[in-house]
């Protein structure tokens, strides 16, 4: 993600154009900044003090906010996607790697294996090898175009391997086998960094919450305490 926009990449693999993306941002920062301007009409004809210059402030940051917060978003969705498709591709991979062990070529075991799975990550599998396989193209090259034009490394190294298997007809199960087991462990990784920054992320409002309290409490205290002196 940049500052006026998300990568052609993340929008591929969300299914949506960019420039979509901008328009649904522009129309959150113009609904948004409607808001604001008509929160601060109304309070300037209430009221003619500081409070009109505080609510204008926050209603700036809350204009400026809400797009970028919905670009944000954006890109988080699309790293999950990413993840989703990494897992699929491990265990795609595996199920190649069960075929050509039990005498399939290569071609009839990508098929098969596409075949075997569900989900969003398959589908989009499965649609290209149809495409592909409409077009008399390599799977291999369409599973190559489809790591690129979604930015998924683990799906352009698995079609290089599978090409070398298919093209010149290598030995390569335990390679594939390999790799295989190298993504479990890479998205368990993940996965693992994931739960721990969540956690650490539900200490923020576990400290607020604390503060917030303290000052409950407290507060009444300081009152009585400033109004004895």
């Amino acid at each position: 993600m940049n500052m006026f926009g998300v990568s052609r990449t993340d929008a591929a693999i969300l299914g949506v154009s960019p420039s979509s993306v901008m328009q649904r941002a522009i129309y959150r920062l113009v609904v948004t900044a409607c808001i604001a301007i008509a929160i601060l009409i109304v309070i300037a004809i209430w009221t003619r003090a500081f409070p009109v210059l505080a609510v204008w402030l926050i209603a700036v940051g809350t204009v400026c906010f809400v797009p970028w917060q919905f670009l944000r978003e954006t890109s988080y969705a699309a790293q999950k996607c990413r993840g989703d498709m990494n897992m699929a591709v491990a265990v795609f991979l595996d199920l190649v790697n069960v075929l050509l062990a039990g005498g399939a070529g290569i071609e009839t075991a990508i098929l098969t294996a596409a075949s075997a799975g569900d989900g969003w990550s398959f589908d989009c599998i499965r649609r290209t090898l149809a495409r592909a396989q409409s077009s008399r193209d390599n799977y291999w090259d369409a599973l190559e175009r489809l790591g690129l034009e979604f930015e998924v490394q683990s799906l352009q190294d698995v079609a290089q391997s599978i090409r070398i298997a298919g093209e010149h007809g290598g030995r390569i199960r335990q390679s594939l086998s390999s790799r295989a087991d190298a993504l479990r462990k890479n998205n368990l990784a993940l996965i693992e960094h994931e739960a721990q920054r969540r956690t650490e992320r539900m200490g923020i409002p576990m400290v607020a919450m604390f503060v917030g309290f303290v000052v409950f409490i407290g507060y009444p205290a300081f009152v009585s305490t400033m109004t004895a002196l």
